[in-house]
């Protein structure tokens, strides 16, 4: 009789389940932390000896201080510094209790740590990098961090500007769901050399890895084609990985002299040779040229070939609905494997869903219509119906009202005393004094207010964008060449 109900239970469950979620797409392969946590959430925790949190703990214990985040020239020119310093890494990570700093750690491993970000880097709570490495601190060492993909390289962001907290691990869950890839993410808690720092997102570096992570085809120096990875960014230091494609030289990506939307080959990196990076400049330079062509959406000639479409409609879909600023100018990753197609990668949202410090991030317009290449994709009447009908498709699903005010709230329930703790550490961030945001008055006073505006600009962004997404056909058309192309010649 006991399994009997069971079964029962279990049928009706599953009816409710697929009335509620018609048309929502299994997760593929998402761990969503909030969702798959055992652990008590009641740990009020403290700053002393004695602290505990149901969250994964970090400790980090420097050999010596952290750099500071610019350096100053004789010239008193101000640099970035990305001059970084050893470490002893403690990562506490229990399953069925509470992590506390006189436990056992799950990992005790020696690192390379420093500030890192860009306009990040200036604000008082900073984001690190961590490079796991072996005890002679030359070697790379794989780790893996609550279940995610060993890799030697991992991005502690501290949020900061998102007084919600919760905006990157969102995003980044979303496009997961969403994309073939999205950087996996967990909330920690963090101490560094015996001082509380608050909570923290333990985010994957962008880059390949055999196990996971990119997954292609690796890269042989003897060869010259090659898998790779690339950023749109301010540009490399290092000239040997800047890129300098057609677009570049004809302007035609808006990028020249804007400190803004500049190729950075990320992958290959030690290894890269002379005659890859020509292979890379060159493909590029291909598709390009092929975007602005006569047959730019011949399906053999034009940009499908190049392309994986279903990637760049998803990141065009996802950046403008969260209305992510730095989509498609900076933070952008682009990936190809030598067997396959270019695909997007999302990164930073820290700005996003209108945390961007001038108020240029007003929702009722499209923001991504001319960045990178999708002012010419865009001029497809083809590539428009797939954003058209991906949109309306996920409006059901992942990025349906619902859906999206659910997850907040589920995340914050799961993240509970440790957006306390985490306040009574930077709390004095909401005071007027240290605003970031223009105008003053966007920005939240008290934490319930942060996430007040973000379910608010989550639901005013999808009414503008149901009800404004066709407009986009209104830049849809060819070239008034084209029209002539029959003719040329006769």
């Amino acid at each position: 009789m006991k399994y009997k109900l069971i079964f029962i239970s279990c049928i009706v469950f599953i009816m409710l389940s697929s009335v509620a979620f018609e048309n929502l797409e299994l997760p593929k392969n998402r761990y969503h932390q909030h969702k798959n946590h055992v652990t008590d959430i009641s740990s009020k925790g403290s700053t002393n000896n004695n602290f505990s949190t149901h969250l994964p703990l970090i400790n980090i214990t420097t050999d010596a201080p952290i750099h500071s985040p610019y350096s100053v020239d004789e010239n008193a020119n101000k640099e970035r510094n990305d001059e970084m310093v050893s470490s002893t890494i403690k990562y506490y990570d229990s399953e069925i209790k509470d992590n506390a700093l006189e436990d056992i750690p799950a990992i005790t491993e020696k690192a390379l740590i420093r500030i890192r970000g860009r306009s990040s880097r200036s604000f008082e709570k900073k984001g690190y990098l961590l490079k796991f490495k072996e005890n002679n601190l030359v070697d790379n060492k794989k780790i893996s961090l609550s279940g995610m993909v060993a890799d030697s390289d991992w991005v502690l962001h501290g949020p900061y500007m998102d007084k919600t907290l919760i905006r990157n691990y969102l995003c980044y869950n979303l496009a997961g769901e969403i994309m073939d890839y999205s950087p996996n993410v967990r909330f920690c808690e963090m101490f560094l050399n015996g001082e509380y720092q608050g909570l923290y997102l333990l985010t994957e570096k962008i880059e390949y890895n055999d196990d996971g992570r990119i997954d292609f085809t690796q890269t042989d120096p003897d060869v010259m084609s090659t898998s790779y990875i690339l950023s749109f960014d301010v540009g490399s230091d290092d000239p040997f990985y800047a890129l300098n494609t057609f677009n570049f030289y004809t302007g035609r990506n808006g990028a020249k002299n804007k400190g803004s939307g500049m190729l950075e080959i990320i992958y290959p990196g030690k290894t890269l040779t002379t005659a890859q990076k020509s292979y890379i400049e060159n493909d590029i330079s291909q598709f390009e040229k092929a975007l602005v062509s006569f047959d730019s959406s011949d399906p053999k000639r034009g940009y499908p070939s190049f392309l994986d479409i279903e990637s760049f409609v998803d990141y065009f879909i996802i950046s403008e609905f969260a209305m992510n600023s730095d989509s498609g100018r900076l933070s952008t990753y682009l990936y190809k494997d030598i067997r396959g197609k270019m695909k997007l990668v999302v990164w930073d949202f820290n700005s996003a869903f209108n945390n961007y410090t001038p108020e240029m991030s007003e929702p009722h317009y499209f923001m991504m219509t001319d960045k990178i290449w999708y002012q010419y994709l865009l001029k497809d009447t083809e590539f428009v119906n797939k954003i058209e009908k991906r949109y309306k498709e996920l409006r059901k699903t992942y990025l349906s009202d619902e859906y999206l005010l659910d997850y907040i709230d589920e995340t914050v329930a799961y993240l509970g005393p440790a957006i306390e703790r985490n306040n009574a550490k930077w709390g004095y961030s909401f005071s007027k004094e240290y605003d970031l945001l223009l105008p003053t008055q966007r920005n939240p006073r008290t934490y319930e207010e942060a996430l007040k505006q973000l379910k608010e600009i989550i639901v005013e962004r999808g009414s503008y964008m149901d009800k404004n997404i066709q407009n986009l056909y209104s830049l849809a058309h060819d070239s008034i060449n084209k029209a002539f192309k029959e003719g040329v010649g006769k």
